[in-house]
């Protein structure tokens, strides 16, 4: 099964996401989720951990794992967020086996 277009208006910036889950028993699930202009730290209220950065900004999420009966999710889940905010900060947590890495923040400005 293939969602290939779907997006949401939060209270500032878009959403935008598609996903895909396989047939198979495993029910492998594959997600992406663009933000844009939108508070970096939204995917907070979904349970990814409080990002370094503040304001709004850019988020790419991708993340993938199987979806089975009686079986637990997290031990499955990988993926990688990336946001970037307006005052050019960015971050990058990688979560494996549904733990996330902390990641340092950098900023995008070009060194002078």
């Amino acid at each position: 099964m293939n969602i290939s277009e779907l997006s949401a208006f939060t209270e500032k910036g878009i959403l935008e996401a598609t996903a895909s889950v396989s047939q198979t028993p495993q029910r492998q699930t594959h997600i992406s989720l663009n933000g844009r202009g939108v508070p970096v730290n939204i995917l907070q209220q979904w349970g990814w951990p409080k990002l370094p950065l503040t304001g709004d900004g850019n988020i790419q999420l991708t993340a993938s794992g199987d979806i089975q009966a009686n079986v637990p999710l997290k031990p499955t889940v990988s993926g990688q967020l990336h946001a970037v905010n307006a005052a050019k900060q960015q971050v990058t947590q990688t979560m494996n086996a549904g733990i996330v890495s902390s990641g340092e923040v950098t900023s995008t400005e070009p060194v002078r």
